[in-house]
């Protein structure tokens, strides 16, 4: 199906593990040569007879001088009940850098190779074990940050999108069908009825539709949630982050203009990621640097997915604070009025704008007062604002959502076709396309860029 830059005759290798010392250390091994490197590596301890899929313990010695190199566990997995569809051997050794790259050079010196970025998966994807969207969920697993996200990627492993996605081109082939043998033997069959084929693509583009709403909780649950905070200098901006994390994590200080440049820090709430953005306070820069903060506020304003808007409690609203927040109204806001603790003085009724349809939340960063209610708030506002649960516990990444686009759009161009012009021949060309764009998301349909893309994307080991 596709051309591979390597044979699936290869036997792979790579350190499966993070690089660094650790308790533990993985080399893992693909390929038909497997069992041989096993044999030649490795010697169980008391006379172990070696059996599938059952770790042994013993150790790894180099073949070449019979050193032992380290005391560990190995396993060896027959074909084809493997993660890659091959045979497959895995060394547990300490987690020492020296140890690991020692045994990675013997797999490679008894006839193995160095395995690339994600080919431990490219096969088992080549091999018919899993297909594209379930070999995006591996690395989507890897790289969650939540336990819910975590959950979505777990979902689409167990291929409950691709579950979906070849249910609904099940239909379409069908459907598919029918036109064709209406074109090719008109006389056989009864007429051909537009309505009732575009009740039944319309069923089928509803589903799509319900689908692809998921796909900003999928950027959300893998980017977390832009959480942009501002507002002038000194209004305790920095405080309320290092509030909210718990941790001195931004440098605070009673001089206006400490923050320079934005400060990232991921936090869980409610089981949403949120990316907190802490920026430099918002109004007349004093010099260059503070004008760059400045700069850097603003873009981050513009590009945020939420936005806190924080003012001084104990102050009236001035000026600045109603410019910053008619800024932001490209995205959901939250007013919060911070340093209660000094007594409540602004009014909100001076803002600009309507107020009362956004949270507002009085907190006071210094002693912690109501920093809960300023979560619930955060939940609250992210759940409005986003679609943060997809169909079947099923999200969307680009990808997929870019081939559900291009099915969607052949799917209404076909309805609209059928609503004006009854010609089976043109409608099968935009089923056609729409069972093309489908075919892409679970690897049926898909070139070879595409692939080496996705796996590109994955660590060396994986």
């Amino acid at each position: 199906m596709f051309h591979v830059k390597h044979s699936l005759e290869d036997t792979i290798t790579a350190i499966a593990t993070p690089l660094g010392e650790g308790g533990v250390g993985i080399i893992r091994v693909s390929g038909p040569s497997a069992h041989s490197i096993f044999s030649q590596l490795f010697i169980t301890s008391n006379g172990y007879k070696l059996e599938s899929h059952h770790l042994a313990h013993g150790w790894i010695v180099d073949p070449l001088n019979q050193v032992k190199i380290d005391e560990g566990m190995a396993c060896f997995m027959a074909a084809p009940k493997t993660f890659t569809g091959e045979d497959v051997i895995e060394f547990h050794c300490h987690g020492s850098m020296v140890v690991l790259r020692q045994v990675l050079n013997m797999t490679i010196n008894a006839g193995a190779r160095l395995a690339e970025r994600g080919e431990f998966t490219k096969r088992a994807f080549l091999n018919h074990k899993i297909d594209l969207s379930q070999a995006e969920a591996v690395i989507d697993l890897v790289k969650a940050i939540t336990p819910r996200g975590a959950g979505y990627a777990v979902n689409q492993l167990m291929g409950r999108l691709s579950k979906e996605i070849k249910s609904a081109r099940q239909k379409l082939i069908v459907m598919q069908a029918e036109l064709e043998a209406q074109i090719d033997f008109s006389d056989d069959f009864p007429p051909f009825n537009a309505d009732i084929m575009a009740k039944k693509l319309s069923l089928i583009l509803k589903e799509l539709k319900a689908f692809s709403l998921s796909a900003p909780a999928n950027r959300i649950f893998h980017h977390g949630l832009a959480t942009v905070i501002v507002g002038r200098p000194n209004v305790g901006k920095s405080s309320l982050l290092n509030a909210l994390l718990g941790e001195e994590r931004a440098i605070v200080t009673e001089i206006p203009g400490t923050t320079r440049d934005a400060i990232e820090e991921m936090m869980e709430i409610d089981g949403l990621p949120f990316r907190f953005i802490d920026t430099a306070g918002l109004g007349e820069a004093k010099d260059r640097a503070e004008e760059l903060g400045v700069a850097r506020a603003e873009k981050e304003l513009a590009a945020a997915d939420l936005a806190i808007v924080v003012i001084d409690a104990s102050q009236p609203i001035d000026l600045v604070d109603m410019q910053i927040w008619e800024k932001a109204t490209r995205q959901p806001r939250l007013l919060v009025m911070n340093k209660a603790d000094l007594g409540v003085v602004a009014n909100c009724a001076s803002l600009v704008g309507a107020v009362d349809k956004c949270r507002t939340v009085i907190v006071s960063a210094g002693t912690g007062e109501r920093l809960d209610d300023l979560k619930k708030a955060l939940s609250a506002a992210a759940k409005e604002a986003f679609v943060l649960e997809g169909p079947h516990e099923i999200l969307l990444n680009a990808r997929h959502q870019a081939c559900l686009n291009r099915a969607m759009a052949s799917l209404e161009s076909a309805i609209r076709f059928l609503s004006t012009i009854n010609e089976p021949d043109i409608v099968a060309i935009d089923i056609k396309e729409a069972l093309g764009a489908l075919g892409e998301i679970s690897g049926e349909q898909v070139s070879e860029e595409i692939i080496n893309e996705i796996f590109n994307r994955f660590c060396v080991g994986k």
